[in-house]
């Protein structure tokens, strides 16, 4: 592209297919989908262990903490990163 003289049209960029465009977004929903499926849980616990603590007489703000705390140590142990062990 540098050495390109001016007589030398630009090329045309590479427009993609369709197809495989909808295919991806297609794969990338029911990935979605299924994360869902599979973390619905987690928060479901949480939200059943805040209502739990505040029927047991915690404040709603210290329940709200605990539980968001113990969703987000599930989370970290269920979701996998890459270099951290």
């Amino acid at each position: 592209m540098i050495f390109r003289t001016p007589s030398q049209p630009s090329p045309e960029p590479a427009k993609p297919d369709l197809d495989e465009a909808e295919e991806a977004r297609s794969s990338f929903a029911s990935v979605l989908l299924m994360m869902r499926e599979g973390l619905t849980p987690a928060f479901d616990a949480a939200d059943g262990m805040r209502a739990d603590l505040i029927a047991r007489g915690w404040s709603a703000q210290c329940a709200e903490i605990l539980a968001m705390t113990w969703l987000q140590r599930v989370l970290t142990h269920v979701t996998p990163l890459g270099g951290i062990q």
